[in-house]
């Protein structure tokens, strides 16, 4: 259960195994000089933070955190090493997608952080937000880009009510990296904008208006890159659950209807079809027009073993 200090205990085997391996690592780390040996860390650390929780960092947040900003500094030894034989330098290529995967699997370990902190997160957050901020800049790699703004989404998604405070930082990222002409970018800033729609506790309907319109090229996208078409489709969703009042449903559903179902990121038809639940109960007559073509959609989603429902959601449309 994510939260500071720990809300569910952890048995002395686990707590026994978290101070042996840790500190070990971390010693590991403050020399390793292997790009690649330090992006295992990253990524073996988020695992562990993911399965174990908040109690595989609580004591070490410090040191892990400083670690963590080394990279985003390019500060880190595996960044700063003087190669001494020309010979033994990668080409610039290779320089550059280790640089991008070593920062990738930094930033993804700072997103689990909030998932295992929740609303604890806060001064860590205080923290790296001006770092990742400086990679979703448009002069930035178009991968470094991606990787900021689908951090700084999951973040939003994680860290629950407490991200309210960083709206004027954040949402102005967001709705940049909607213009952006690539869609791994365009993707998460779709994603991060419902996902801190639904969890920041500020009224933003007078910005659904800027936000519909900047989702309303990837609705209508034929395919599905970096599955975009799916993510604005869940944000449009979302945006339907805030305050379906502030959605101008006549305009909005005959195309959001149209990019269903989803096709590649089931996590998001529980928004989805959290959406077509509420409409359909609270009868709203701008579903009247287009229910020939959400029922067609429905038939296909609840027929497909991988459209993921909420139990709520199954058991009523699975009654109509």
């Amino acid at each position: 259960m994510p939260g500071v200090p720990l809300r569910v205990a952890i048995d002395e085997n686990t707590q026994s195994m978290i101070k042996l391996v840790l500190p070990a690592v971390l010693r590991m780390w403050e020399d390793e000089d292997d790009k690649m040996v330090v992006t295992q860390l990253c990524t073996e650390l988020r695992l562990i933070m993911k399965d174990v929780g908040p109690a595989t960092t609580i004591e070490y947040a410090d040191s892990i955190s400083k670690h963590l900003l080394e990279i985003f500094e390019k500060k880190a030894p595996c960044q700063t090493i003087d190669f001494e034989d020309d010979e033994d330098m990668p080409d610039e290529n290779e320089m550059a997608e280790l640089d991008s995967l070593l920062i990738c699997a930094a930033a993804d370990c700072v997103a689990e952080f909030a998932s295992a902190f929740g609303d604890a997160f806060e001064p860590i957050m205080d923290t790296f937000l001006p770092h990742i901020a400086g990679y979703a800049k448009p002069s930035v790699a178009v991968s470094e880009r991606a990787m900021a703004v689908g951090c700084l989404a999951e973040i939003a998604k994680n860290m629950g009510p407490g991200i309210t405070k960083y709206a004027e930082a954040l949402f102005p990222i967001f709705m940049s990296a909607l213009q952006d002409k690539h869609a791994e970018v365009q993707s998460n800033a779709a994603y991060g904008v419902g996902a801190f729609i639904e969890t920041a506790t500020i009224d933003a309907s007078p910005y659904f208006g800027d936000v519909l319109k900047a989702l309303f090229p990837l609705i209508q996208m034929t395919d599905n890159t970096n599955n975009a078409r799916d993510n604005a489709a869940g944000c449009v969703a979302r945006l339907i659950l805030e305050n379906a009042d502030a959605v101008p449903l006549s305009d909005v559903l005959p195309a959001w209807i149209g990019a269903l179902p989803i096709r590649g990121d089931h996590l998001e038809d529980l928004p989805v079809y959290d959406a077509v639940c509420y409409l359909l109960k609270n009868k709203r007559s701008e579903v009247e027009a287009c229910l020939p073509a959400l029922m067609a959609v429905l038939k296909q989603a609840m027929s497909d073993p991988d459209t993921l429902f909420t139990e709520e959601s199954r058991q009523y449309l699975g009654s109509l």
